[in-house]
């Protein structure tokens, strides 16, 4: 199982056993006492340990508070902090910490098991509890070399990454096997082998203050950010930024700047074709910040050769396109840093999608207009074809719920087609995922009022953990790099939800950031537009990926084995290649999947 993992720790491995049977194993990646840091670890009587895959933010505090009460600690890494804090509080350790992790603690006084992962879900943790065994792993592939059998598709999950492009949830991708939702623990004892799954945290629904003013909350998540950022940049390896040029990104570059006694070492990719790419934009901002930066070009030679193989590397497939993006960039930043850090999470907690004040929209209009005129309206919009926003306005205008409205949008419409390209094994499902009920059910258990609340908390449990972070992660991770995201400090997510909602949408998409950014860095200029190391997915598909598109439609596992209808998705690729239509978002989800299978097969199309 460790070996699986190497890339996520090249520098060590270890493992502990107890006398029981139960096993700990891990890799390191070193970042805090590189020397000193070996895991497991144990208490002074070797009764706890501890394994840890992530980093605590707040250890240096945890560790001084843990010395004056009397522990002794043998090192300066985080994880001996979890094995002490654990002594004193048991599972409310969780409680105090900051960071991103997912962790395991073996209590063999109690014959107790604790499993933790951090708030956002930045780390990922899958296990399987059957048989009174239970067995776990940061990545699917690591679990599945310590099963007998794991290689199982779950149709359920598999209809639910078609339609999405990530497994939402508790599900994975492998039948039998869970993941730990963010901010839960999981507990197991030798006397009782049952994995017990609970929540720990929830962002808060506050409510604000009538008399909060812009000017003060710009003031306070100004200092709440250079909090978060400052900690994000503890190591005592190099560490750097990654840098898209949009706001995000410049305002974590900015900040990180202004923190450190060095200039800050930035990066950022390009390619050379297609009308997507931000080098323009990032090598302006690092001028600007005189940060030391460096760029690379993804050719679409490199594409060709990278993305099938990539894809294929994935523990669990996610069909986020920018992900080869974030991956080449991690790899350019790795050769100079072990350490980077990047703006997810802002989007989410800050209100950054356009999609939040038009579904908010689409719901007022629903309420005040009668459904046959919204319906001749939109009828009316369609048969124009005009400007996008029109064309986005005879969505809103069409009578469909807010929570239909959102999964089609965000999906690119294919959340109605995918059941088109079924195979036969797809096709008798009593129950397959849907993506419109999952995503009701996410906000009636939330309580949220509002609609733009609802739908930021619905990406807050599905597509911030499912997508976004697991992008992120494995990414990061598959070029040994850690990344961090200092958006997801507790203190500045929390803060984030007192915000009155006009401050954060309007008038404007992430109101308060973008004031936040026009007072620090008015020499970058106003308003800055949306980037997120995007590709040119379209001309990639008709391009470079078209020879391992129709390899794997022709000799792929996802099709041999009737998941997938080859001559369905033949028909797509047919109008793609020809221009006749876009269908780059679905052919890539059947191209992740595919590449997947594969190596789950020991199969290969290229």
């Amino acid at each position: 199982m460790n070996a699986m993992m190497v890339h996520r720790g090249p520098d060590d491995e270890g493992c502990f056993v107890d006398a029981c049977g139960v096993a700990l194993g891990a890799r390191r990646l070193s970042i805090i006492d590189v020397e000193g840091g070996h895991q497991p670890i144990g208490n002074e009587d070797g009764t706890i340990w501890a394994v840890l895959n992530g980093e605590i933010y707040n250890h240096p505090a945890l560790r001084r508070e843990l010395l004056l009460r009397g522990h002794e600690l043998r090192s300066r890494t985080d994880t001996e902090v979890l094995v002490h804090l654990y002594e004193d509080y048991g599972d409310a350790l969780v409680h105090a910490l900051e960071g991103m992790y997912c962790f395991a603690i073996w209590d063999a006084r109690r014959g107790r098991l604790l499993l933790a992962r951090d708030r956002f879900g930045e780390k990922p943790l899958f296990y399987r509890a059957s048989g009174g065994r239970l067995t776990f792993a940061s990545e699917l592939t690591a679990l599945q070399s310590g099963l007998d059998a794991a290689d199982a598709v779950d149709p359920v999950s598999l209809t639910a990454f078609l339609a999405l492009g990530y497994v939402p949830g508790a599900a994975s991708m492998v039948s039998d096997v869970s993941q730990l939702p963010a901010a839960s623990v999981l507990t197991w004892r030798l006397q009782d082998p049952v994995a017990r799954v609970a929540r720990y945290w929830r962002l808060p629904d506050l409510r604000p203050s009538a008399t909060d003013s812009l000017e003060a909350m710009t003031a306070e998540l100004e200092v709440r950010f250079a909090d978060a950022v400052r900690s994000r940049l503890i190591a005592d390896v190099p560490v750097g930024v990654l840098l898209s040029g949009g706001l995000h990104s410049t305002l974590v570059a900015a900040y990180a700047a202004r923190a450190s006694n060095h200039p800050v070492r930035t990066f950022t990719i390009g390619y050379d074709h297609g009308d997507v790419n931000e080098t323009d934009d990032a090598r302006h901002v690092a001028k600007l910040l005189g940060t030391e930066h460096r760029e690379m070009v993804l050719s679409s030679v490199n594409v060709a050769d990278l993305v099938p193989a990539l894809l294929g590397r994935l523990d669990q497939p996610v069909a986020d396109p920018a992900l080869v993006a974030l991956h080449a960039v991690c790899g350019l930043a790795r050769d100079h840093v072990t350490v980077a850090v990047g703006g997810e999470g802002a989007d989410e907690l800050f209100a950054g999608y356009p999609r939040y004040r038009w579904l908010a929209v689409s719901s007022q209009i629903a309420r005040a207009a009668p459904a046959s005129l919204l319906q001749a309206g939109a009828g009316a919009l369609n048969a124009a074809a005009l400007h996008d926003r029109l064309g986005r306005l005879a969505e809103v205008l069409s009578p469909a719920s807010a929570v239909e409205r959102h999964i089609s949008w965000v999906t690119d419409g294919r959340a109605k087609t995918t059941s088109d390209i079924w195979g036969r094994a797809l096709r008798d499902l009593s129950e397959p995922f849907d993506p419109v009920v999952d995503a009701g059910q996410v906000i009636a258990r939330s309580g949220v009022i509002g609609t733009l609340r609802a739908f930021m908390t619905l990406d807050q449990e599905r597509w911030l953990p499912d997508d976004v972070l697991a992008k992120a992660d494995r990414s990061s991770m598959l070029a040994s790099l850690e990344m961090r995201t200092p958006f997801l400090d507790r203190s500045l997510a929390e803060f984030a939800a007192s915000v009155p909602i006009s401050m954060l949408a309007g008038p404007r998409d992430k109101h308060l950031l973008r004031t936040l950014f026009e007072r620090e860095l008015p020499e970058l200029g106003g308003a800055r537009r949306k980037t997120a190391f995007r590709v040119p997915l379209a001309e990639w598909m008709r391009g470079p990926l078209r020879p391992a598109m129709e390899a794997q439609v022709a000799r792929g596992s996802a099709f041999a084995e009737e998941w997938l209808d080859r001559s369905a998705v033949n028909a797509l690729v047919d109008q793609h290649v020809r221009g006749r239509a876009d269908h780059a978002r679905l052919l890539w989800s059947v191209l992740a999947f595919g590449c997947w299978l594969d190596t789950q097969r020991g199969t290969s199309t290229l």
